[in-house]
């Protein structure tokens, strides 16, 4: 009974640590104050094809329609090897007169092309701090 009990434990983390090997971008969302108007944010990008691919990172509305200005990616084009992530910075400005923004971010392969592109995207509000909550 018991190594039953332990075989489901290892194969539910197995299923666990499959999934979260597979996120393209980590977190999808997030938000915080700062200090300043400018707000940064470190995502975790992450290659889950079997062959090594050529990312684009872009800082987007967060209708993920139109890529913004005013905001920047420390690396917004690499390579990873299958199964390899490494992690980008995207900053942007946040008006004083509004006080918070929201921006989208989505990571695209490169060299893909088709009607239907895998993209994956996630939102970021930073505020200024003492303004809200």
């Amino acid at each position: 009974m018991q190594l039953k009990l332990f075989a489901l434990v290892v194969c539910l983390l197995a299923l666990g640590a499959g999934g979260a090997a597979a996120q393209s971008l980590s977190p999808m969302r997030a938000e915080g104050a700062t200090p300043s108007d400018i707000k940064g944010f470190r995502l975790t990008v992450g290659n889950p094809y079997k062959a090594r691919m050529t990312f684009i990172v872009m800082a987007m509305d967060p209708k993920f329609e139109v890529e913004i200005a005013q905001a920047a990616v420390s690396v917004p084009e690499f390579r990873l090897a299958p199964g390899a992530s490494r992690p980008i910075v995207v900053q942007f400005r946040i008006d004083p007169a509004l006080k918070e923004r929201t921006i989208g971010v989505c990571v695209q392969p490169k060299d893909l092309e088709g009607p239907i592109l895998p993209r994956v995207c996630g939102t970021y509000t930073g505020w200024l701090a003492g303004t809200r909550r």
